[in-house]
């Protein structure tokens, strides 16, 4: 059996490249195991970076797609700007019906200014001017309307 073993060693040697006479069995398969473990790291960052990159790619194809559709929207607006500069009457209609079934009548142009710390609901601050706001947070008074003296007699 050790010579067998001995024969198959040799074999992997001369298979591998190495010296079975001068690297001990252990050395060999503790290198093989290293490799192994390194090469199962190496393959698992490969897969990492495809995922990223196309991550990446699909991020920037989504990016250009926006910036399309934004570019369309922008020259729809102002094809209808242009139309209701010309004075022409015809196509209005139509101009308004298409921009009702996309939502683009709806949308509201204004900026709008986000409240200050003063004007949320739950500041102290008075809302009214003039309004006499000290009482709101004075507590209750509260009496019985039947007063117990003597605990025993009932």
């Amino acid at each position: 059996m050790h010579k067998n073993m001995q024969k198959l060693y040799e074999s992997l040697g001369s298979y591998f490249a190495f010296d079975p006479h001068t690297v001990s069995i252990e050395d060999f398969f503790g290198d093989l195991a290293n490799f192994r473990m390194l090469f199962m790291d190496a393959v698992k960052e490969n897969h990492k970076k495809r995922e990223m990159e196309e991550k990446i790619k699909r991020a920037k194809l989504a990016k250009e797609k926006a910036e399309r559709e934004k570019q369309e929207r922008q020259q729809k607006k102002k094809q209808l700007i242009d139309m209701n500069k010309e004075g022409d009457e015809t196509g209005v209609m139509d101009s308004l019906m298409e921009a009702l079934q996309s939502g683009a009548a709806f949308r509201d142009r204004r900026k709008r200014t986000p409240r200050t710390g003063d004007q949320s609901p739950s500041s102290p601050a008075p809302r009214w001017p003039g309004a006499n706001h000290d009482n709101r947070r004075t507590g209750l008074e509260r009496s019985r309307s039947r007063h117990n003296t003597n605990p025993m007699v009932r």
